[in-house]
């Protein structure tokens, strides 16, 4: 049965998201099975650097990184087969390991999926030195990655360097295909669409929120700057005129901004925009949706 592939940086909140798939397939599993026979029949597992006892710090060196990966690697191969859906909850990072995956999905003729987990970079690094942070003071083990579960941090240098290796997912490769995208900022996975693409092996629809746009306009960047920037425009320009806190309208946008009660610097706000640039630049929203999409992050942010 199905592959299914969690993706994203270090630190992204991988773990969290399987752990939200597992749960809502385990739930379809129990309501399905009564009246499916072929439901009825279906194991779930979730394979991790965790469960396996990978150490975060295989990723110092080229060596010890190879040796985890083939781990995870022979992991996933044994639990692969007609009644058993694989979550392979690692980072998948590397395009051709991935594609190593995918074929053994292949070879046994289910169908596999990634779910890329979009958090910024910033976050990342805000969420992995949290957990460091708790770890040193011997607080309760909980995170970004994998929240409620026993987590490891990674060394800054050692994060850092995962970060530039990423190679992200591509939804026009057919490795990489379904693609889900499941930005950081969402409560909740497409987990009816996983499930019907996975199990019911129904074509995925495209929607904004979880797939990749394969095509992107010409000047899509500069209407992403500029898009962006006018909305920190409007809140500075409000702020100047109703001072702290208020709804701010934008044009456009079929939500409206909701300020905290305190000030809300150009810093904050500037460094907000470059955190939401950075997860769009590579994922070609809909120009009539980017100042909805930025509005919505702004929200987020400001909480």
């Amino acid at each position: 049965m199905p592959l299914i592939m969690m993706s994203g940086f270090p630190a992204s909140g991988k773990t969290t998201r399987a752990n939200q798939i597992r749960d809502f397939f385990n739930s379809k599993i129990a309501e399905l099975s009564p009246t499916d026979p072929r439901v009825a029949r279906l194991k779930l597992h979730v394979v991790s650097d965790g469960g396996l006892g990978v150490s975060k710090e295989v990723y110092r060196e080229a060596r010890p990184e190879k040796d985890a990966r083939a781990t995870f690697y022979g992991a996933v191969k044994r639990l692969l087969s007609a009644d058993d859906i694989v979550i392979a909850d690692g980072m998948n990072y590397i395009k051709g390991y991935r594609y190593q995956l995918h074929c053994e999905s292949k070879a046994l003729l289910t169908p596999s999926c990634v779910i890329y987990v979009g958090t910024p970079a910033e976050k990342c690094k805000e969420w992995n030195a949290a957990k460091g942070s708790e770890k040193r003071e011997g607080g309760e083990e909980t995170g970004g990655e994998g929240k409620g579960d026993s987590w490891e941090a990674y060394a800054p240098d050692v994060l850092d360097n995962l970060i530039f290796r990423y190679e992200e997912p591509n939804g026009m490769t057919r490795w990489d295909s379904p693609l889900f995208v499941v930005p950081w900022m969402d409560e909740d996975i497409p987990g009816e669409e996983i499930w019907n693409a996975m199990v019911n092996n129904e074509a995925v629809k495209p929607h904004l929120a979880t797939v990749l746009k394969p095509a992107a306009e010409a000047n899509y960047l500069q209407i992403l700057d500029k898009t962006t920037q006018d909305v920190v425009s409007a809140v500075l320009d409000y702020q100047k005129t109703n001072g702290a806190g208020g709804s701010v309208k934008i044009s456009e946008a079929s939500t409206t901004i909701e300020l905290p009660a305190n000030h809300v610097g150009l810093a904050q706000l500037q460094r907000i925009r470059r955190q939401f640039i950075s997860f769009n630049r590579q994922h070609t929203a809909e120009r009539t949706r980017l100042k909805s999409m930025f509005v919505e992050y702004l929200n987020k942010e400001l909480e």
